[in-house]
């Protein structure tokens, strides 16, 4: 045999049988690794892809969620809530804000912003609609995608109802009756939660970027005190009577005079057999209490009159209809300017409602009736409101009480009056000591003012220019032991301080400073309490000679002071 032959024979001679063996074990080996390896990529792969898009969701979340809160000016968590009449959106509204447009424009505009829980195929998302001129002939909506990871729907759930188990809106500080900024809890397919939210320094405030009259403390809330109120008061014919309509009459002039010279604007819708527009008579207007003007004087006027035969004094008791009233129009649809508190005057029990004629009967055992009262309520709580309801007359009976905290809530009242608040700022139903006594319900009354705007001081600005006193422009610093605060002339009318007193404290000294300005030198400050003058013991400067005023201040009260300069 040659070489050559050799050497191809043993090349082509194959593997032994040993070989053979220890080649499929190494195999085996290696392919159990790879098998266990692509195993464990396939079951992390939807995990960690879970994990990547619910991050992204919660970069959305936080960029949107506390920027659109921080400057909020009305609110809605009502589930079936349409921001305009023109407009359908998809999905279930979770919150729907309204808020100044900050694209810088010379003029205050606002703008709609609705975040609302939708379907999209496998989907359930969190999806915000940025509305510009939503009651205007075109409307502009800009719709994106905020969170597509949000956990789906139990199967008993409805579009109708609140998605709290995909996103649950909680109002802060919910202790004072106007809560400020939300807070908003997330939850993901996945099950993992995550919380955002915010609140504004006021209403519409922002963070200055270059504050040089010194910094303004971001987790102190804005004032409880301002906003819109409005009063549903009971004007049915029980009331006159029982005697009781001069009274009712001064606890109302005393509840508008409590909140005059504040931010505040008020509504008065009347009831009985139906409700109405008590004041202003055009559905849905308020008016502004900040200074005096012919329609505060309108107002009071109106109010003053009720006890003459000027007065409407109807038969029955309509509850729905006058809590219905407070936020729609008859046909059902929201008023562009909602109340943030609601305070809801009864003398008895409800015996109507919106469907039922005038000759329906007495039917105030009816809990069809009193379940309209109570679904009346929840559509204006839905909004973000608080309505409080006060209880007064031989009708208050505990089977009366208990209606009464059906329909507005079950905390009840534990104090006495604008000296004893008690629970005030937390109450949903107020009961005088001697609930059949009239004479009591201006106590009543003017605990709840209290709780929202007693111990605050709200300034304004003039300039006295030729003897007359004229509106002033721009921006002016005022500084308290409370903060330290813008009033810019261009988005706001007035600031207002809160100020809390110690247990059995009567009065305190507040004094507020006023940054010099070039151009102008300060003159005075004039200041009110209820539609008065505070006296000249009340009243004084700065006791170094800084511009501003000391001011003493009792813990049940508002004043207004307007800050007056001339011009250099």
């Amino acid at each position: 045999m040659s070489l050559r032959a050799s050497s191809r024979n043993e090349t082509d001679r194959g593997m032994t049988l040993v070989e053979m063996l220890v080649t499929v074990t190494i195999l085996g080996v290696i392919m159990s690794s790879l098998t266990a390896a692509v195993v464990v990529m396939l079951r992390t792969e939807a995990p960690t892809r879970d994990r990547i898009a619910e991050s992204k969701d919660v970069t959305f979340l936080q960029a949107w969620i506390p920027t659109d809160l921080a400057s909020a000016v009305s609110r809605n968590i009502e589930p079936t809530h349409q921001p305009a009449s023109a407009i359908v959106l998809p999905g279930t509204n979770v919150i729907t804000i309204t808020r100044p447009d900050l694209s810088g424009s010379a003029t205050t505009r606002y703008i709609t912003i609705s975040y609302r829980y939708v379907n999209d195929g496998d989907e359930w998302q969190l999806r915000r609609y940025e509305i510009r001129d939503p009651n205007g002939p075109n409307p502009k909506v800009t719709p994106v995608g905020v969170a597509h990871e949000l956990i789906a729907p139990p199967p008993s759930w409805t579009p109708t109802q609140p998605p709290v188990h995909a996103v649950l809106v909680t109002a802060r500080n919910q202790v004072v009756l106007r809560p400020i900024g939300e807070d908003i809890d997330f939850t993901f397919a996945s099950g993992e939660v995550f919380t955002t939210g915010g609140a504004g320094l006021s209403s519409e405030d922002q963070l200055p970027t270059n504050y040089a009259g010194g910094v303004v403390d971001p987790a102190s809330p804005p004032s409880r005190c301002g906003g819109t109120v409005t009063i549903v008061l009971d004007t049915s014919t029980s009331i006159p009577f029982q005697q009781g309509q001069t009274a009712l009459v001064n606890a109302a002039l005393g509840f508008i005079d409590a909140y005059t010279g504040t931010p505040t604007f008020m509504r008065i819708v009347g009831f009985d057999i139906s409700a109405y527009s008590y004041y202003p008579t055009v559905a849905g207007q308020y008016v502004n209490i900040l200074n005096p003007s012919p329609s505060l004087t309108a107002m009071r006027k109106k109010v003053d009159d009720q006890d003459t035969s000027a007065g409407r004094w109807g038969g029955a008791t309509n509850w729905e209809d006058g809590l219905w009233q407070a936020f729609r129009t008859t046909s059902g649809t929201p008023f562009s300017q909602l109340p943030e508190l609601v305070v809801f005057v009864s003398d008895g029990a409800p015996n109507r409602t919106r469907s039922h004629p005038p000759d329906y009967g007495n039917t105030r055992n009816s809990s069809t009736i009193l379940s309209r009262a109570v679904a009346a309520a929840n559509y204006g709580r839905g909004t973000g409101a608080r309505i409080v309801g006060v209880l007064v007359g031989n009708a208050a009976s505990t089977i009366n009480q208990n209606r009464m905290r059906s329909v507005v809530g079950p905390v009840t009242w534990n104090g006495t009056g604008p000296t004893n608040l008690g629970n005030a700022s937390a109450a949903d139903f107020f009961l005088p000591a001697n609930s059949a006594s009239f004479a009591q319900l201006g106590n009543v009354l003017r605990a709840i003012s209290a709780a929202q705007c007693g111990g605050t001081v709200t300034v304004q600005k003039r300039l006295e220019i030729g003897g007359s006193l004229v509106e002033a422009n721009g921006v002016w610093s005022y500084t308290t032991d409370v903060g330290v605060r813008e009033l810019d002339l261009a988005t706001s009318s007035s600031i207002t301080f809160d100020y809390t007193f110690r247990t059995g404290t009567t009065s305190r000294s507040v004094r507020i400073s006023e940054t010099p300005v070039a151009g102008y030198t300060f003159v005075r400050a004039e200041c009110t309490s209820g539609g008065a003058a505070l006296t000249a013991g009340r009243l004084a400067p700065p006791a170094d000679g800084t511009p501003g005023v000391v001011v003493t201040l009792t813990p049940d009260e508002a004043v207004s002071c307007v800050m007056i300069s001339r011009p250099s």
